[in-house]
């Protein structure tokens, strides 16, 4: 078949269009946006608007939608990390604002320590920017409540936690847990839940359990561009730190000035949003589902591998913190293949017409260990449409069965 998603603009610019068998990534664009996304956005770019109204009427619509007080539109979840640690650091003191990142210094004076469990930092570089310390608790294998109890001094600032499945899955304080010694000792919290979408109601989840703010990406499950995010705020406390953000970013000055969010983006990512919570989110899993049964079945009886489909329906997982979509699992014999290592195969795919990507594992063969001789490839259905489980079916099945990595003797 003729692959129908290219881009006459990147071949021009001498690069290919790729498959998205990897779900969202922000090394691969994060999303495609849908035509209704795209057509609110052309809408918006051929008139001017009040930057701070619009920021105000979109955050309320956002906020209603997803059953939160209030909403604030960044420039990606990352952004909201740096944005939430600030306005927990600072509040409402025009003082400390003008601070910030700078913080060790009257009049914060040091209260800037940001408490979160050691096996859910991942970002930490977002919360420095906003002049947070973090303070690791307990350690990579986990942690317990009297650990975080024990860490809160009068330099904490506030309490965060991370909510998605590239950290470790082990030793947790539960995330209510997390939010109610938070309220105990009338610290900020803040969750960073980037990717936890879908199921809907993860959009409210972390703030029913108790926390000020949740951090969502706009560019991931949601669909909409991809540098655009979410900061959602729940309680008296969210409200007012989401007007702190909103003080102190753009278009007016701050530290939030360069997390400048342009008119088409903001309604683009408020249509992907209503987009999103229009679907029947059972049809649409159940649809994903057909897909992944599909690539299951296309690939099943290829020597030297084992292929199976991880619901990831909060039952059967590839990480309690998947987002609920299905995901086909295919275990490679890398010794029957004559596979050294992983980044053959990845490649053999990418270089196809269309390329195809996987998502790549930071540490290869991490179930397994590194010196076994099997591995694990995860094809994503979330972003696969009509066609392209095909091509990724046949493409992989060939690469499997005709070995390019291999050299004839």
């Amino acid at each position: 078949m003729t692959y129908p998603y290219t881009s006459q603009v990147l071949e021009r610019l001498g690069l290919r269009s790729m498959i998205n068998a990897c779900n969202w990534s922000t090394v691969l664009g994060g999303t495609y946006l849908e035509p209704e996304v795209l057509q609110a956005m052309a809408d918006v770019s051929q008139t001017f608007v009040d930057l701070n109204a619009l920021l105000t009427k979109a955050g309320e619509r956002v906020a209603t939608l997803c059953q939160v007080d209030a909403a604030y539109i960044t420039t990606g979840a990352a952004a909201g990390i740096t944005l939430s640690v600030a306005a927990a650091i600072a509040g409402r003191d025009e003082r400390k604002w003008r601070q910030l990142p700078f913080t060790d210094d009257p009049p914060i004076a040091g209260r800037n320590q940001i408490l979160m469990q050691a096996s859910q930092i991942a970002y930490p570089e977002q919360f420095a920017l906003g002049g947070g310390r973090l303070v690791p608790v307990g350690g990579p294998l986990g942690s317990r409540r009297r650990d975080l109890e024990d860490a809160i001094t009068e330099k904490t600032a506030a309490i965060a936690a991370g909510y998605h499945y590239n950290i470790v899955p082990c030793g947790w304080i539960p995330f209510a847990e997390v939010a109610k010694t938070a309220k105990k000792h009338d610290l900020p919290s803040i969750c960073d839940c980037a990717g936890a979408f879908p199921p809907y109601a993860n959009l409210h989840k972390l703030t029913d359990l108790g926390f000020d703010l949740a951090l969502f990406s706009g560019g991931k499950g949601l669909r909409g561009p991809q540098n655009t995010g979410l900061i959602l705020g729940e309680g008296e406390r969210g409200r007012a730190l989401i007007q702190a953000i909103r003080e102190h970013s753009a278009p007016n000055q701050g530290i939030g000035r360069g997390f400048k969010v342009s008119k088409e983006c903001i309604v683009g990512l408020v249509a992907a949003l209503e987009l999103s919570l229009r679907r029947d989110e059972d049809a649409e899993y159940a649809r994903q589902m057909a897909t992944a049964e599909y690539l299951a079945t296309q690939l099943d009886g290829v020597a030297g591998v084992d292929v199976c489909v991880v619901p990831n329906d909060g039952q059967a997982y590839e990480h309690p913190l998947m987002a609920r979509t299905p995901v086909v699992r295919v275990d490679v014999d890398k010794e029957a293949l004559g596979l050294l290592t992983m980044q053959s195969l990845y490649a053999a795919l990418r270089d196809g017409d269309p390329g195809i990507y996987l998502r790549f594992p930071r540490v290869e063969d991490r179930e397994f260990g590194p010196f076994s001789r099997r591995a694990s490839v995860f094809l994503f259905t979330y972003y696969l449409r009509d066609g392209e489980a095909q091509v990724v079916a046949e493409r992989l099945k060939r690469v499997l069965t005709d070995r390019p990595w291999v050299t004839p003797r």
